[in-house]
């Protein structure tokens, strides 16, 4: 008995190289949507080529990898029209939303823990 059975959806998904459908597809697709919101919304009120250009590279992103590396793209689009410190803060209100939806290789690196030890 084959446990996975191939059929045309699983080859077609294989084809495209997109991500087989999962119970917790969801759940992943909506902090992805949530996060690209986020990011969009940073981009409100200011308009130019480059504006445009940022704003179709978020809408198209085709994963959350993929918005996490675009954060400082979308920091050095804002810096000239808004200025440092509101381009910092639309980062700093982004980048929490990442929290569990990135691989661990993408991580940031928590400060090391001191070992708790009994002295007896």
């Amino acid at each position: 008995m084959r446990w996975n059975k191939p059929n045309l959806r699983n080859n077609l998904h294989d084809l495209l190289g997109r991500d087989k459908p999962s119970s917790t597809a969801w759940v992943r697709d909506q902090g992805l949507e949530e996060v690209r919101k986020a990011m969009l919304q940073g981009l409100m009120g200011v308009s130019g080529c480059e504006v445009a250009r940022m704003n179709m590279r978020l809408r198209y992103a085709g994963d959350i990898e993929a918005l996490w590396y675009l954060r400082i793209d979308l920091f050095d689009t804002l810096v000239p029209l808004r200025g440092e410190a509101v381009a910092q803060k639309v980062l700093d209100h982004v980048t929490p939303l990442f929290q569990g939806q990135l691989p661990l290789s993408l991580r940031t690196p928590q400060a090391p823990q001191e070992p708790r030890f009994r002295n007896f």
